[in-house]
């Protein structure tokens, strides 16, 4: 699996706001809400954090993969958020900042799909480690391009 067949242009911000994980997490949540992809802002933003909770989803690379799985989605949803200046997701010291954040939300019913997509997030991740310096300047049509192709790269 690719992110790329799933991931869309507006679900790409490259030039999040956010200060900290709370923050990040209302900013997401409420793009995926304004744009008709979830309808209950508040359980996901629960669930997110109940996941985060039970340790980190940063995973190296200055990147997180906050995940998890709610009742009411038809299809799983991805989001990457780009920060310039950092998120602190491990709770200790800012030492750790985590600039790249890819976002998936799956239905509840879909075990197999949402540890397809994790694994295709953590593939990207580790294939491209300079993501966040190679897509900069991009928009989020060009950050779309760009992860077509480092995935085509590694077929």
């Amino acid at each position: 699996m690719k992110l790329s067949t799933i991931l869309k242009s507006e679900l790409i911000k490259a030039d999040c706001t956010a200060d900290n994980l709370g923050e990040l997490f209302t900013e997401v949540i409420d793009i995926l809400n304004n744009n008709g992809y979830i309808s209950d802002k508040k359980l996901i933003y629960t669930k997110l954090l109940e996941r985060e909770k039970l340790g980190s989803t940063s995973i190296g690379n200055n990147a997180a993969i906050p995940h998890a799985k709610v009742k009411g989605l038809d299809q799983t949803i991805v989001f990457i958020a780009l920060s310039k200046n950092g998120i602190n997701f491990n709770n200790l010291d800012k030492v750790d900042c985590v600039n790249l954040i890819i976002f998936i939300i799956s239905p509840i019913n879909s075990p197999v799909s949402h540890l397809q997509t994790l694994a295709a997030a953590a593939s990207l991740i580790k294939n491209c480690p300079n993501f966040v310096k190679m897509t900069n300047s991009l928009n989020s049509f060009e950050i779309l391009d760009y992860i077509r192709g480092t995935e085509d790269g590694y077929d």
